[in-house]
């Protein structure tokens, strides 16, 4: 049985699974799909499969959400503190979900999935939250497996690049935050 015959399966199944917020390495492996991909057909092949194994995902997660959001919000109301914090997140994705949700997919990783529950649960509009997620994963798809396809040798350095850039922004961000506090005061 040749392995490379599953490969297809294989990132069409982490795609679909990774919006749900199941820890399966998706970035890697969309970058591992770019620098497996032989030929320009095979790399085209493979990044729509996965594009339309997260958007699936994306719709999966969001449908879900919507469907529990009445048994949600029951458990909600039980601690006030929780039912706070979710009326933020709800006036918070109503106001700047569409931004969110499309720079949650391709610049800061990991933040896809809680938004798509958190979408759901607040029934914001299915057709934005369509929209501006296929964009944002059309990106992320794109850019992550072209990263793989044109830098065949050195992925794996890239890989570990692209991890810690929002780190590095963070960090970036918080140290100007910090002496902006600090002339603030002196």
């Amino acid at each position: 049985m040749d392995l490379s015959s599953n490969l297809p399966l294989f990132f069409f199944i982490i795609a679909f699974l990774s919006p749900f917020g199941i820890p399966l390495g998706a970035t890697f492996v969309i970058i591992a799909a770019g620098s497996v991909s032989g030929t320009i057909e095979q790399f085209f092949f493979n990044i729509t499969l996965i594009f339309f194994g997260l958007v699936a995902g994306d719709i999966a997660a969001y449908s879900t959400a919507s469907y529990f959001e009445k048994a949600f919000s029951e458990k909600l109301q039980k601690n006030e503190k929780l039912e706070k914090k979710y009326e933020i997140a709800k006036d918070l994705i109503n106001k700047y979900g569409a931004l969110g949700i499309f720079l949650s997919r391709f610049v800061l990783l990991g933040s896809g999935a809680p938004l798509n529950y958190i979408s759901g649960f607040s029934k914001y509009s299915f057709k934005k939250f369509f929209a501006y997620s296929a964009l944002g994963e059309f990106l992320y798809v794109s850019i992550y497996a072209y990263i793989g396809f044109v830098f065949k040798d050195s992925w794996i350095s890239l890989f570990d690049l692209i991890i810690e850039f929002p780190y590095i922004l963070l960090l970036i961000l918080l140290t100007a935050f910090a002496f902006y506090q600090m002339k603030r005061y002196l």
